[in-house]
Parts: structure tokens; C-alpha cells; sequence
């Protein structure tokens, strides 16, 4: 009997121990205050461990996902870059992007360079001189680019069509008011400029002799910057000229030639004459190029807003005015401006039909085409960013 009680003393000892022992192992915790809601969930990429069940159940759920939108804007790195210019009204784009700040605001500092002849701007590519060239579809920007030089099409820079009619065959005067020269066959013998060989002008002429039944050697071509026509009319140098405004206008101005045959009505009235051009450094630079093209694309539709609604047409005159030989701003009233695409669409069915003139004349023997140069893509991007143009086309 005794020994069972002893026993029994023995085993109430032993559970107390374990009583005792686990009442210490799991003290009650003391209340802390709760953490601010700022810092209750860090951020996954700062936090290598999980969260806990209990976290997750408290953690505020406007800290748990904050909207992208509150994330600040990464400052674009500075970037400078070099434009080839021939100082025309086409590229009102890149001088409202200058003007405007649209080039500031995407971290690029823009210098225009101005070139006599737009041919001379494709070189420049090939030296390094030229990051952006707004040039015509031509010659010699195919044999540039079968030589090797790295370039791109981009976007459009200047389109004729009804409307918007900026590069015309001239008449001198003189043979208008006389009826000497009515039709393109009564240039028989007589001397037509052209601004280079090989280019969209040379084109446009070859074909009116063409359609007009003459052979090429009825009628003399001469290479001829676009700034010297209104010389050459007043002079009799020459009896017409293929030239855009503002060199148009001057002529008509000055009275020393007319308006004749708009350039469109030889490739079906809508015709891509010029466009923009990345040089070798920007094709390697993605990410300058698209900001560019944001730039480039805000100023182009400020430009057709300010000539298709007349909103902001006072402030664009100016900054045409100051970039473009038309310091004039009653000229802008009587030129017809070219059309600039918005989003920066080229006409690829007009500038193929160019490339297949090229070819059928024996012109162009290389391998590379208008369609191995065309990459739309900046433009596309440019365009996601900035919508889709809603106003006039």
C-alpha cells in the first residue's frame, strides 16, 4: 500500500513538471501597437521571404497593390541628334516638334541642318554627318542603301493629292499668257529644270514627255536646285520647272511663272514625295528613334490641324516662316500646303510605282527595294502612345 501511494506521489510530481515547463516554453505575448500601413507589406521586389498567413489577413489591400500609374516617370537619357533639311513647308513637323518642345520633352536635342539639294542629304547618312534626313523617294536613296548604308523609311514627311498640291510642273509665264506652250507637247525643243537626276522630279517629267508623245531628246532637262527656278524663269532660262512650295508660290508671286500640271496627276492623284529617313546611328538606337517619332508625330498633326482647321494656324505660319524661305505670311494664304500623315502612313503603293520606274528604265540594278527600307514600326509604336488620329484625312 505504501508503495503504491508512493508511486502515485511519484507521477503527480513528473506532471507538474511538464505543466510547468510548457506554461513557460509558450509565454502570453504583451500587445505591441499595430505597424503603420505604409510599411505593413514591402514591396515583392525588395522581399525575399513570404508573407505570413497573418500579414496577408491584415495587410491593408491599397498597400498590397499600388496602381502602375503611381509609379514616376523614368526621365528619358539626353539624346542629340542632326536633321537633314531642304527648308521645306513638308516638314513642318520637325520644326513644330522644335518649337513646341516636343523634342525637349522626350529628352532630344534637335539640330536642323539645311541642305541645297535634297540628294546631297543621303551621303550624310554614309559620313556619319545626319541622324534624320527628310528627303524625296529617289535614286539615290535606293543606291545608298544597296551600297550598304544602314537606313530606314520611317514615316511619311509630305504627300500631293487634290488639296493639297505642293509640287507642280511650272509654266514660265510668258508661254502661258501667250498660248505658246499649251500642252506638254508644245515643250518640243525647249529646256525643263529638274531638281536632280534620278529623283522624283526627273520622273515626273520623263513621264509627261512620255504621255505627250515626244521622245526623250525633244526636250532638254537641266539639274537645277529648287531655290534658282524663280531665277531661271525671270532669266528665260528655262520654260518650266518641276518644283514645291514654297518655290511655287515665289514664282507665281513674282510673276514669273504659273501653276500647270499638279505632280499626283501622273501617279493615279495621290503621290508619297518625300518622307523621313534614320540613319545608320538611330536604326542601332531604338529607343531614341521612337521617342523621335513621338516628337516628330505631335508636331505633324499640329501642322495639319492648324491647315485643315485653322487651329493654331497664326503660330504655325510663324514657325514656318522662320524655318522656310516663306517669311511672308500672306503667302501661306495662296500655297497650297502638302499633306502630312498624322500617324505617319506612307502611301507604299505610289512609292513602288516609283521604285518600278527606276527599274523598267534601267536607272536601278541593285537588289535592295523601297519595301527592304520601309519599317513602320516606329511610327506604330509612336502611334500606341499617342492615339490614333480622329481628324481629318
Amino acid at each position: 500500500m505504501k508503495t503504491n501511494v508512493a508511486i502515485g506521489l511519484l507521477m503527480l510530481a513528473l506532471l507538474a513538471t511538464v505543466v510547468a515547463c510548457t506554461a513557460a516554453a509558450t509565454p502570453t505575448p504583451t500587445p505591441k501597437p499595430a505597424a503603420p500601413a505604409a510599411t505593413a507589406v514591402k514591396p515583392a521586389a525588395t522581399s525575399a521571404a513570404a508573407p505570413t498567413a497573418a500579414a496577408k489577413a491584415t495587410a491593408p489591400a491599397p498597400a498590397a497593390t499600388k496602381p502602375a500609374a503611381s509609379a514616376p516617370a523614368a526621365t528619358p537619357v539626353p539624346a542629340s541628334i542632326k536633321i537633314g533639311s531642304v527648308s521645306s513647308t513638308g516638314e513642318a513637323g520637325i520644326y513644330a516638334a522644335i518649337e513646341k518642345g516636343y523634342f525637349k520633352e522626350v529628352g532630344i536635342t534637335a539640330e536642323v541642318n539645311v541642305f541645297r539639294i535634297a540628294s546631297d542629304i543621303v551621303p550624310a547618312f554614309s559620313t556619319g554627318q545626319l541622324d534624320v534626313g527628310a528627303l524625296p523617294i529617289s535614286l539615290a536613296l535606293l543606291s545608298a542603301a544597296d551600297r550598304g548604308v544602314q537606313m530606314k523609311i520611317v514615316a511619311d514627311r509630305g504627300t500631293s493629292m487634290p488639296g493639297f498640291e505642293y509640287a507642280w510642273l511650272v509654266l514660265r509665264k510668258d508661254l502661258a499668257d501667250s498660248g505658246q506652250v499649251k500642252t506638254p507637247a508644245d515643250l518640243k525643243g525647249m529646256t525643263v529644270a529638274i531638281p536632280s537626276k534620278g529623283s522624283l522630279g526627273d520622273q515626273t517629267v520623263q513621264v509627261m514627255i512620255e504621255q505627250a508623245g515626244l521622245k526623250p531628246d525633244d526636250v532638254e532637262t537641266v539639274i537645277m536646285p529648287f531655290q534658282d527656278h524663280s531665277v531661271a524663269l525671270a532669266n528665260k532660262a528655262i520654260a518650266a520647272a518641276y518644283t514645291i512650295d514654297p518655290y511655287v508660290a515665289r514664282g507665281v508671286q513674282e510673276g514669273f511663272s504659273v501653276k500647270w500640271i499638279p505632280n499626283s496627276k501622273y501617279f493615279g492623284d495621290k503621290l508619297s514625295i518625300a518622307i523621313m529617313a534614320l540613319g545608320p546611328e538611330l536604326v542601332k538606337n531604338k529607343d531614341v528613334a521612337n521617342r523621335f517619332m513621338v516628337a516628330y508625330l505631335k508636331g505633324a498633326r499640329d501642322y495639319v490641324k492648324a491647315f485643315t482647321t485653322k487651329e493654331g494656324r497664326d503660330d504655325m505660319v510663324k514657325i514656318l516662316a522662320k524655318y522656310t524661305p516663306v517669311t511672308d505670311p500672306k503667302l501661306y494664304d495662296v500655297m497650297e500646303m502638302p499633306w502630312v500623315d498624322p500617324d505617319g502612313i506612307i502611301d507604299l503603293k505610289s512609292v513602288n510605282a516609283q521604285y518600278q520606274w527606276f527599274v523598267e528604265k534601267g536607272l536601278y540594278k541593285g537588289k535592295v527595294s523601297f519595301n527592304d527600307l520601309v519599317d513602320m514600326s516606329y511610327a506604330e509604336a509612336a502611334v500606341q502612345k499617342l492615339g490614333k488620329w480622329q481628324g481629318k484625312r
